[in-house]
């Protein structure tokens, strides 16, 4: 088909809601399907009595009867006549229609002295008129135009009885049966409201989706308002309300402008909890919702409410009021989120409620996604043109699919460390056959969901009891106690205990990353798939790492007892590397081969970027770094990573013609010291900067003395292009040949450095031997394959 969307542009302009319906329509048209559109606006003004009849009588003469379909949203624009037009009711002029009755004007157009205005009004009131053209209406109007002098100011009142009397008869005759062929609206409210449809016909409810890419559920650190700036919104109400509010915590964001705003923050005055954002793009205003605690929408009698939908579509709940119209139609008291008695004081109470019960808040925006989640365009437009003749392209059905929750003691975003990296790219890679959802615990004081396509993480703050107890211990042994002591302190947390065990009563296969959560996951043992990811062989690792003591002897005969639980109960358990499977037959009797799966850390290749030795030569030169030897290193704040770096400082000033970029965690714990010259701390940086290190550095070295697993960063280092020097600890796990890497004992490292900066060939040969086979190897999409055939099975 050939479709005209027609619609007025606002003088002056202005973006609402139904432009960027209309738009979207417009696109999504033109995406999914395999029909012509094209989209019509022409300028309209509705100021004053004669500009807005101006634009009636503009829609009326436009001939679009070339269309084989006419799509109109709102006043004026249905006045077209066409043989095909659906209307998708937005609303109607509400001054002159529902919102009227605020003006305590009269609703009906007495009889007057003056002949003309009479005539109109009784042809308007006429319903035979109805089936009439409207040129004689029209020439009637101009005539009064003509002699609008000798009429009192008065009868042209804008809004007033006269002017409404024109755009209810207009209205009503564009509206009538006889000219269109399907009424639609975009929700309940609207299709309910007085005068807006034909007496008796169908009309079908049809929600319009949101145009926003990329929304997707974030923290939860404040209250957002979006929107206009006018007394439409009630955005007043909100400020008064969030002066009520007593928790520290509770933050309001602004974003808009409008007519009010100087109004607003006058009222607003130095309150330290309110900020206006003021104009957003769309991108913005996407990673706003993201982020948001909850969006409050609170609007008078609302037509539809996009907020509300954007809102839900992040997973955050919605605060509304009794009265805020369309908006009501999705959010369902104490289950999509919250409804307030149209007040300050109800409202404050609302807000309380969600700042003091962060879970609450998550919860209520689960089941406000579900709601919207069919709200697409696919289906609002196969509903719109009623399944004739069209073909809209969708995603097909998915089945349902069966559900992983992994438990871990910290958050995977942002992918920083080893551990982050492991648990992001292994379960990613499953999204597609499974629903993963990672429920972690976080210090950083910040409830967040992050939810990529079937790729969920939800990460709940230690609470300041939880954290004073570890530091306590911590005091007690001498170094960082988060993980060893997490089934100790854990229920410190208990909100994490809570919406863990949601997700466990809920999954299919449970997971434990690390044993140190194993004891919420150990009563599913026997009746759901268990597996224990053994990122390393924990109770070794720690016992080579805690200092001596009363303390770290209980930790590790709890962490023994821990482990060993982990691994018997589970089905499976995914171990790192040969050497750590000896080792947990060694340390734990019992345990069959057939319960191992060899699952080595791997390296994203998509986002770790190859550089030849060529491409390098450039960079360092476009750099100003010809002349530089360069050599790196990475780790996280881990012991392990800590005796590595004292081992650089140790071997730099025997290689003063060598610069050392030491970057990650591990860092903060050399705060205090002076390092050599020819050593540099970068600290944790950003993907990009890693990148352009390693494309820059001509050596990556891992002088590891301890460790269990594998170390995550060797393979990171090839996928790169950086020729390697490590121990043989520090390459445990990945069966390398000699043509991969130089492994050297730690006294050897300065001769093996120099000898390798010095041999072109040699190092050339290491980089592409050792790019090859972590490719055909080490890619995690061919890691999380052999979890994928596990899974299936």
């Amino acid at each position: 088909m050939n479709i005209a969307i027609i619609s007025p542009s606002p003088k002056p302009f202005a973006v609402g809601g139904i432009e960027k319906l209309m738009l979207g329509l417009y696109y999504n048209i033109d995406k999914l399907t395999d029909h012509r559109v094209e989209l019509f606006k022409i300028p309209t003004e509705e100021n004053g009595f004669w500009q807005l009849i101006d634009s009636y009588r503009n829609f009326y003469k436009l001939d679009l009867s070339h269309f084989d379909m006419v799509i109109s949203f709102k006043y004026p624009a249905w006045m077209v006549s066409h043989h095909n037009h659906v209307v998708y009711m937005a609303h109607h002029l509400r001054g002159l229609f529902d919102t009227y009755h605020f003006m305590n004007m009269p609703e009906k157009m007495n009889k007057t002295k003056y002949d003309q205005i009479n005539e109109v009004v009784n042809y308007a009131n006429t319903k035979s008129n109805l089936k009439n053209n409207l040129d004689s209406f029209f020439e009637l109007l101009d005539q009064i135009y003509r002699d609008k002098d000798s009429y009192p100011e008065s009868l042209f009142a804008f809004p007033g009885p006269f002017i409404r009397t024109i755009i209810h008869f207009l209205d009503e005759w564009a509206l009538h049966p006889s000219r269109i062929t399907r009424y639609t609206s975009i929700s309940n409210t609207v299709k309910k409201r007085k005068d807006y449809f034909p007496i008796n016909e169908d009309v079908e409810v049809i929600y319009p989706p949101t145009s926003l890419e990329g929304l997707e559920a974030g923290a939860y650190d404040y209250f957002l308002i979006v929107g206009r700036l006018d007394g439409a919104k009630r955005v007043e109400m909100v400020v008064k309300a969030m002066k009520l509010v007593q928790n520290s915590n509770a933050k309001l964001l602004i974003a808009g402008t409008g007519p009010d705003e100087f109004k607003l923050k006058e009222l607003a005055g130095n309150a330290s909890n309110i900020e206006f954002v003021g104009y957003i793009n769309n991108e913005k205003l996407t990673t706003l919702y993201k982020d948001a605690l909850a969006v409050i929408y609170i609007p008078y009698d609302e037509d539809y409410g996009l907020a509300t939908i954007e809102a839900m579509h992040c997973k955050k709940p919605v605060i509304t009021c009794k009265d805020s119209g369309g908006t009501t139609e999705f959010v369902r008291h104490e289950i999509t989120g919250l409804i307030a008695d149209s007040n300050p004081e109800s409202l404050a109470i609302q807000l309380e409620r969600l700042i003091n019960d962060i879970p609450f808040a998550m919860e209520l925006g689960e089941k406000g996604y579900e709601a919207v989640k069919g709200i697409t365009w696919s289906n609002t437009i196969q509903s719109l043109l009623n399944n004739k003749g069209v073909s809209v392209s969708s995603r097909p059905t998915v089945r349902d699919k069966k559900k992983i929750v992994v438990l871990s003691t910290y958050s995977v975003f942002p992918k920083q460390h080893g551990g982050q990296l492991r648990i992001y790219n292994l379960y990613y890679n499953l999204k597609e056959e499974f629903d993963v959802t990672i429920v972690s615990l976080n210090d950083k004081g910040q409830y967040y969901k992050l939810d990529k396509d079937g790729f969920a993480e939800i990460s709940i703050p230690k609470t300041q009891k939880h954290q004073d107890q570890e530091w306590q211990i911590e005091r007690e042994v001498g170094i960082p106690i988060t993980d060893i002591a997490m089934e100790r302190l854990s229920h410190y947390t208990p909100e994490y205990h809570e919406i863990a065990k949601k997700y466990l009563d809920d999954g299919d296969i449970l997971i434990a990353s690390h044993p140190y959560l194993f004891h919420l996951i150990e009563p599913y043992s026997g009746q759901k798939k268990v597996i224990y990811d053994a990122h390393n062989v924990e109770y070794e690792l720690k016992r080579n790492m805690l200092p001596d003591g009363k303390v770290t002897n209980d930790l590790l005969k709890g962490l023994f007892e821990l482990e060993k639980r982990a691994a018997g109960l589970s089905d499976y358990i995914l171990a790192c590397s040969k050497e750590d499977i000896t080792k947990f037959k060694e340390l734990f009797n019992d345990l069959d081969d057939e319960k191992f799966l060899l699952v080595p850390n791997g390296v994203d290749l998509t986002n770790n970027k190859y550089t030849s030795l060529t491409e390098r030569k450039m960079q360092k030169e476009k750099l100003g770094l010809s002349d530089e030897n360069i050599i790196t290193f990475i780790g996280s704040w881990h012991k392990p990573n800590l005796e590595a770096v004292e081992q650089i400082l140790e071997l730099a000033p025997m290689l003063p013609t060598c610069h050392f970029i030491i970057m990650g965690g591990q860092c903060e714990a050399f705060k205090g010291i002076t390092p050599p010259p020819n050593v540099a701390f970068a600290g944790i940086v950003s993907e990009e900067l890693k990148s352009l290190i390693y494309s820059v550095a001509d050596i990556a070295i891992n002088p590891m003395v301890n460790g269990s697993g594998t170390n995550l960063k060797i393979a990171e280092y090839m996928a790169n292009g950086v020729p390697v020097i490590s121990t043989e600890v520090g390459a445990r796990g990945y069966s390398f040949q000699n043509e991969h890497l130089i492994i050297s004992e730690l006294n050897g490292f300065v001769k093996m450095i120099d000898i390798l900066s010095k041999d072109e060939q040699l190092k050339n040969d290491y980089i592409r031997n050792a790019y090859k086979y972590i490719v055909e190897n080490f890619s995690w999409d061919l890691i999380s394959l052999r979890i994928l055939d596990l899974l299936k099975d």
